[in-house]
């Protein structure tokens, strides 16, 4: 294979044996030009192809280079004599199965993935007492001790190194509990015989730093090339430079403009002070450059070069240079009213690329910054009957046919698991609708069982076809628990999709839809096959934690570049998947403020803020010296324009950028800089935008892909919520046996009435449980009280109280991404007063807590105010505004309340706070707060502090205590107006009357 170089390959390819640093830009051909050297050193230096040693980053570029090496020596690969080629965790496995008795390690020692690394330091969070650590969300903790973990070994460090230092504030004491999970994680792997990738490495530093071992190393190789090596850590930097310092003849090969794995613990400083690291008798190792882009047109060149800009200096090439006879390309922009409108637009552009331009369908790629903006674009490209490829990972589990499978997996492995059942009883198996679960749902609750137990059960009152439905699920159900005790979770997956007949279903679907089913089914299969489980525990349990980790965003931008098929499709995947990947056409959707470039919502790795950070001190490098906000902001923002120049440069013809003001988050978006940088080149074309965000859509989907099959609801769950809003006896007209309803009403009313009241034998102390909102009811009047709670009355139907719990819950899952399906009187509705004028919910979206994660949610409590009172009640939602600081939120769906009362509701919050074990430790500094959604956001705040707490205290003791003693007087107030016992309360209605003769104002 004859191939010419060009000037700067052939500096390259003809330099001495001396270590070189080569600064290679994105598209310019350098795993070919390290082959060629590669090749010309085994051809022209007298080197052994087994002398040579090849490293790079992922499996798919080891492949790469192994294969343009026996491309460039035949002869040598025709006798089986090849260069060594590796991965550098590899390279680490190597030398541990080689020498690892000499520090105590078996050679045959298993290696974990992340799925199983999670599940042991589950099994080592729950064997402490951490005193600091909040373990009401263990899934949390587990991320961050994976990170703690991950960030100690990249520095050849080790969880005593934290242990030994003397914390000095609450974030380091926090830390230190994380370091004794960490130790009790290493015991766990020790006695398993397991080791994660960290460890690889650092056993690896630790026998090559054993200077006999490091020779017999050394002495075999005369020549080392490190691909990739911008995605290096400090701690395989150590031990590559213990191995090959000292002048060693080693080419590293990067470019640090895409250094984009930062997150996961690569070093900047390992490309940057490669000359010093890998010096030769002090003198500074040389670089040569990359810089002719061999991929891209040169307006594709020209947005990569502006994105270069923003990155600023990090030693690699100065810009990008087009090839001679290089196309001038397309570069494109449009902004949008709404997602789905953009959505709707790049189908048909990629439609319009395929039939007027000839590209095939896996010639173009839409490129993602995260998962959760994939669904919306797959199902646009479905509905034009185009077929797609979801390479992401985490995006994958959101297409129909594998979410299907995964829930099938979830219900096996988590019975408990009651969206994954509804999703099954829903979909096309059973065609079961809403309506027919409410029996299995409430006989569940009777049961204090799960819905799966109810269906045993079969004592529900259902209609036959229901019936018949769930015992084929049943059935089919037991056949594959008992399957999955004993097969491989490939062919588990396998027998679900045989059973369901999921396989038949896929094929009766028509042309392009048919093959985006099967390529993603035979990823999700890929996927299961690779899982290696881990001998004598459940691999089913700990495979589906995997996939948990795939499903967030920042855990599913894997480290691997993505595998594609080779089918005719369109990729969709995210932009850290992409790297080492080209297409002719690229698309990168979502380009907005907060997305790409993305803002820093999961935190800044901050070690003073995080305890999931490593201390400056503690580093190998010195990238994290500085700790201010502005120097970590700063390499946030860095590394996104470092993504940003990957996700551009994967285009060899066609670039398209777009954006909406309105996505899911429900808050107009903005164009983001990186839209700008680009829309402000020459050449570049610029779609006429949507000049104002105006109303958000109602729905931001591409429409439902199939009927509900509900048949009560036959107009779709959509319409029937907003029938039920606008109508409250719509709900009651549907039901098939209303009077049926009613008489069985009177006659269980008129039993109770004839049971004998139970004699008071002996005298005891009268206890008191009374809910929060019934403590500002009778606050604002104790008669009210009494007929709400003591002797009730009837109450009339309430469209405020309906639409504060919708709203609530619209609210709860925007938080947590799920809503109790029978919860409806659980939250604390003290509703307001005043009607609202807007939309409450547009209120939330637009307002700061929308855009913040809350620590806690809907956080149901029981607070002990004395030894004969209980407050029961449920928080809206909690922010840590920075470790032992909080603020309490509970959200009004109407405008400010004139009701004083209504204050007591944040006294119990506050209270709860302190003593009713909300969270691990007690928060320091407390904020309560109303947040008012009915006229836009209106905040009122009580700030809390030890004579706040005091009052509040003695002011809700004497609350309780007027209950215990039956004071129930009438106390009229403007309140009266809205009262449902107006009728039975002559003075209420006597004081109204005076606010009428007054002209206070309507009713």
């Amino acid at each position: 294979m004859s191939i010419t170089p060009t000037t700067e390959q052939r500096r390259i390819i003809e330099y001495p044996l001396e270590p070189l640093r080569v600064a290679a830009g994105a598209g310019t051909g350098k795993t070919t030009t390290i082959a060629m050297r590669l090749a010309a050193l085994v051809r022209e230096a007298d080197i052994e192809p087994e002398a040579a040693l090849g490293i790079t980053f992922t499996n798919k570029a080891a492949e790469e280079l192994a294969d343009k090496l026996r491309l460039h020596l035949p002869d040598f690969a025709r006798e089986g004599r090849e260069v060594e080629v590796t991965t550098y965790h590899g390279f680490a496995h190597g030398i541990v199965g080689e020498f690892g008795p000499m520090v105590g390690i078996e050679r045959d020692i298993g290696v974990i993935g992340s799925g199983y690394q999670r599940e042991l330091l589950r099994e080592a969070l729950g064997a402490g007492s951490p005193e600091l650590l909040d373990l009401t969300s263990p899934a949390r903790r587990v991320d961050e001790l994976a990170v703690l973990g991950a960030r100690l070994g990249d520095h050849l460090r080790s969880p005593s190194d934290i242990l030994a230092l003397r914390p000095d504030d609450e974030v380091e004491a926090a830390r230190r509990e994380m370091a004794a999970v960490l130790e009790r994680y290493e015991t766990l792997k020790r006695r398993l015989g397991v080791a994660d990738y960290s460890d690889l490495i650092r056993y690896g530093y630790e026998i090559v730093s054993e200077p006999s071992v490091g020779r017999r190393i050394r002495d075999r190789y005369r020549v080392v090339l490190l691909d990739e090596y911008q995605d290096t850590n400090p701690a395989q930097r150590e031990l590559l430079l213990q191995l090959f310092g000292d002048g060693f003849p080693v080419t590293a090969v990067g470019d640090p403009d895409q250094t984009i794995y930062e997150w996961r613990g690569a070093s900047l400083e390992n490309f940057a002070a490669f000359p010093d690291h890998f010096s030769v008798a002090g003198k500074p190792a040389k670089t040569l450059a990359l810089g002719v882009n061999r991929r891209s047109d040169r307006r594709i060149i020209d947005a990569a070069n502006a994105i270069k800009k923003r990155i600023g200096d990090t030693q690699g090439v100065e810009r990008l240079v087009a090839r001679p006879d290089a196309e001038t390309g397309t570069v494109s922009l449009a902004w949008f009213h709404a997602a789905t409108d953009e959505a709707a637009w790049i189908a048909r552009e990629v439609r319009r690329l395929h039939d007027s331009q000839g590209l095939r369908w896996r010639d173009m790629a839409l490129l993602f910054r995260k998962n959760r903006t994939i669904p919306l674009l797959r199902e646009a490209l479905d509905a034009l009957d185009i077929p797609v490829e979801v390479a992401a990972l985490g995006g994958l589990l959101q297409v129909p046919e594998v979410a299907d499978l995964h829930a099938w997996m979830r219900l096996i492995g988590h019975p408990d698991d009651a969206p994954s059942l509804v999703r099954i009883l829903l979909g096309s198996c059973y065609r079961l609708g809403m309506g027919d679960l409410v029996p299995l749902a409430r006989r569940g609750r009777e049961l204090g069982a799960t819905m799966l137990v109810a269906i045993d059960e079969e004592k529900t009152e259902l209609p036959e076809t229901v019936r018949s439905r769930l015992t084929q699920f049943r059935e089919r159900y037991r056949t594959l628990v008992t399957l999955a005790q004993g097969v491989t979770l490939v062919d588990l997956a396998r027998h679900i999709l045989d059973a369901t007949g999921a396989w038949a279903e896929v094929e009766a679907l028509e042309g392009a839809r048919r093959l985006s089913a099967r390529l993603n089914l035979y990823r999700f299969l890929d996927l299961a096959e690779e899982w290696s489980p881990l001998e004598g525990r459940p691999s089913l349990d700990a495979f589906l934690d995997y996939l948990d980790l795939l499903r967030q965003d920042a855990a599913s931008e894997e480290l691997d570049t993505a595998t594609l098929s080779g089918e005719d499709a369109v990729s969709l995947l995210t932009v850290h998947r992409a790297k080492g990947l080209e297409w002719s056409a690229v698309f990168i959707p979502a380009v907005c403020s907060g997305t790409f470039p993305s803002s820093a919502h999961g935190g800044l790795d901050d070690p003073q803020r995080y305890p999931r950070s490593l201390p400056a001190s503690l580093r190998i490098d010195h990238v994290g010296d500085d700790t201010s906000e502005a120097a970590l902001r700063s390499r946030h923002d860095a590394q996104e324009w470092r993504a940003a120049y990957v996700a551009v440069t994967r285009a060899k013809h066609h670039l398209v950028l777009t954006g909406a003001y309105w996505y899911t988050t429900g808050r107009a978006k903005k164009p983001s800089a990186l839209f700008d940088a680009v829309a402000r080149l020459d050449g570049v074309t610029v779609e006429p935008p949507v000049g104002d965000p105006g109303e958000p859509p109602e729905a931001l989907r591409t429409g439902q892909r199939v009927p509900t099959p509900d048949p009560l609801f036959s107009e779709g769950w959509e319409a029937a919520f907003e029938n039920a809003a606008a109508d409250p006896g719509w709900l009651e007209r549907l039901s098939q046996d209303a009077e049926g309803f009613a008489v069985q009403q009177r006659r269980l009313r008129l039993v109770m009435d004839e049971l004998p009241k139970n004699p008071r034998l002996i005298p005891r102390q009268p206890k008191l449980k009374v809910s929060v909102t019934n403590l500002v009811t009778y606050a604002t009047c104790p008669k009210r009280y009494f007929w709400t709670a003591v002797d009730p009355l009837p109450r009339r139907p309430s469209h405020a109280a309906r639409r504060g719990i919708e709203i609530h819950r619209r609210i709860e899952l925007h938080n947590l991404g799920t809503v109790p399906l029978t919860d409806a009187e659980g939250y604390d509705l003290v509703t307001t007063d005043r009607p609202p004028r807007g939309d409450p919910f547009a209120a939330y979206l637009s307002s700061r807590f929308a855009a913040q994660r809350p620590q806690f949610v809907e956080v149901a409590f029981e607070l002990v105010l004395s030894p004969t009172v209980n407050v029961k009640g449920r928080i809206d939602a909690i922010y840590e505004r920075s470790p032992g600081s909080w603020e309490i939120v509970d959200f009004k769906t109407g405008r400010r309340s004139a009701n004083p009362a209504v204050k007591v509701q944040l006294e119990v919050y506050a209270i709860a706070a302190r003593e009713a074990n909300l969270a691990t430790d007690p928060p320091r500094t407390i904020e309560v707060a109303f947040v008012y959604l009915g006229d836009g956001l209106d905040v009122v705040t009580e700030r809390v502090d030890e004579t706040w707490l005091g009052e509040a205290h003695e002011h809700l003791e004497s609350l309780t205590g007027a209950i215990l003693e039956e004071e129930f007087v009438e106390t009229p107030s403007p309140q009266c107006q809205w009262c449902d016992f107006l009728a039975f309360c002559p003075p209420g209605r006597a004081f109204l009357r005076g606010l009428d003769t007054v002209g206070a104002g309507p009713r």
